[in-house]
């Protein structure tokens, strides 16, 4: 990695008409700058992603307006890439492309994955791996099992965790009842999810998504479910990673429930009554505690959308907003979990990674890629930069 005369790490250049772009990594904001004059003008292969052009966009113009754009050198760029800034694994979740974002991986029968093999490269220049949401239909079909092959064959390392999802049965509706259908059915599915897997030693499975349905008093019977799934599919336990209890909000019961391995965690503005950013930040702080080295945080989200929907000025979603406001619970969610993650990791007990819920370009307000999400996904970013 180099950097300019500033100390900024540069991470990609992009061509854009006859300007270049170079995102430099300083303090907790990716500054913009534009290389007006250069000896060595190179620039990457990859077309520049949608949030990113969208930065550059917005923060060109503000610059200009201020007087304040700085000519550079473009200095050993050509093997930059934008993933080399980032601290630990820093994922998308990129759900099946039916229904809704939040419901459509419950639906049953072969998921829908609309997403081609450039849309997984052009992703690769924002995150360095990937969550890909099943169910055992989708792992009983050898072409579905293919193209997340095809997809994962796209990421840095071939990193991804794939996560089993419940599946919608009779007058069942949302996300089901919380537990597996079958546990003889599943794990006969992730058997064949191993199969083609087995080899790709960076690929993790997250054996059963949000598993609500379990009593929290009982959380052995949780674990040895899993456990079960897992002897059934032949898995080894170091590629296993089972969600906290709940909908993933409890990561202790399980490490008290009896297992040792990797754990998964979610986080959303849900999670607290109280929507001030201080209790979102002790919120998650208690709940990782300890465990954060062996942790995933396999979902956060939250609206993103709030300043171009509303008016609503925000940039980054940087200034703090009290609780009452009607955006508070979406801000200071993120804002919150930023804190935590950064105190966790300055005690010692940093989580393994994070997946931003979602990345399917479908519109809606927890899309990391539409242009009208571009502030609340710019702390999405602040935030995976330094977890």
């Amino acid at each position: 990695m180099t950097g300019n005369a500033n100390g900024d790490e540069i991470i990609p250049v992009f061509k854009l008409d006859n300007e270049f772009a170079l995102i430099g990594n300083s303090g907790a904001w990716l500054k913009m700058y534009i290389v007006l004059t250069s000896a060595t003008k190179q620039t990457t292969t990859t077309t520049m992603s949608p949030q990113n052009m969208n930065i550059f966009t917005r923060k060109f113009s503000n610059l200009a307006k201020s007087g304040s754009v700085k000519k550079l050198a473009a200095l050993c760029l050509t093997t930059c890439v934008i993933n080399s800034a980032l601290a630990a694994l820093n994922g998308i979740n990129l759900p099946p492309t039916q229904g809704t974002s939040g419901t459509g991986a419950f639906l049953p029968g072969i998921y829908n994955y609309g997403y081609t093999i450039t849309n997984i490269q052009n992703t690769m220049w924002t995150f360095n791996t990937v969550r890909l949401p099943i169910n055992v239909d989708t792992a009983n079909d050898p072409a579905s099992l293919q193209k997340l092959k095809s997809y994962i064959d796209q990421i840095p390392q071939q990193t991804a965790i794939i996560c089993m999802f419940d599946t919608l049965t009779g007058s069942q509706t949302g996300h089901g009842d919380g537990r597996p259908n079958s546990l003889t059915a599943m794990g006969t599915a992730w058997k064949k999810i191993h199969a083609v897997f087995s080899s790709y030693s960076e690929v993790r499975y997250e054996i059963f998504n949000e598993p609500f349905g379990y009593n929290k008093n009982n959380p052995a019977a949780y674990v040895n479910d899993m456990k079960k799934i897992i002897a059934f599919g032949g898995l080894p336990n170091s590629k296993c990673i089972l969600d906290g209890m709940g909908y993933a909000d409890d990561i202790n019961l399980v490490a008290a429930g009896g297992w040792s391995g990797d754990l998964a965690y979610h986080f959303y503005p849900t999670w607290s009554n109280d929507h001030s950013q201080s209790a979102y930040s002790n919120r998650a702080q208690a709940d990782l505690g300890n465990w954060g080295q062996k942790t995933w945080v396999t979902e956060f989200g939250a609206n993103l959308g709030w300043t171009a929907a509303y008016d609503y000025a925000n940039s980054c979603y940087n200034t703090y907003v009290d609780g009452n406001q009607a955006c508070s619970a979406d801000v200071n969610c993120l804002r919150g979990l930023d804190d935590a993650l950064r105190a966790l990791k300055a005690n010692g007990h940093g989580v393994k990674g994070s997946f931003y819920w979602h990345g399917w370009n479908n519109g809606d307000t927890y899309n990391f890629w539409s242009s009208w999400n571009s502030e609340g996904a710019c702390k999405v970013t602040t935030i995976q930069q330094f977890d």
